[in-house]
């Protein structure tokens, strides 16, 4: 049998449609929801330049803390429903939330942004997050 460039491409991309989707795919997200006493995930798995979005269920005002791997530099959030941030870098972002309760324990979790190894930031958008539309130079 002969298959000729169309026949190939519509069978690709029923292949693709048809496959299931990996458990890597699966954690690939965009949110985090701040619970009172969890973060669901604790670490959130993206990828570059993706948006992802902070929720804030706990009921309790919070703030979120982008740690900075200067540790002179603390990048603090109110969060009264959601924030958004976009990571530009791979790695591992550490970050915190803190309750103003104080009856209430911090809460530690991370994103693990993963990449392209040999692509960087775009310096025309941001070299280290942006949250709500502001640059985070890390």
């Amino acid at each position: 049998m002969v298959w000729g460039a169309p026949a190939l491409v519509s069978l690709v991309v029923v292949v693709l449609l048809a496959r299931p989707i990996s458990a890597a795919e699966e954690i690939i997200a965009g949110e985090i929801i701040i619970e009172a006493t969890a973060l669901r995930p604790q670490v959130l798995l993206t990828e570059l330049d993706r948006q992802v979005t902070f929720v804030n269920r706990s009921g309790q005002p919070v703030h979120v803390d982008f740690i900075s791997r200067d540790p002179e530099l603390h990048h603090v959030f109110q969060v009264q429903d959601r924030i958004w941030a976009i990571f530009h870098r791979s790695g591992r972002h550490p970050f915190e939330v803190h309750f103003r309760n104080p009856a209430l324990a911090d809460l530690h979790g991370a994103v693990e942004v993963v990449g392209d190894a040999y692509g960087g930031p775009d310096a025309r958008i941001c070299s280290g997050i942006t949250v709500q539309g502001a640059c985070i130079e890390r």
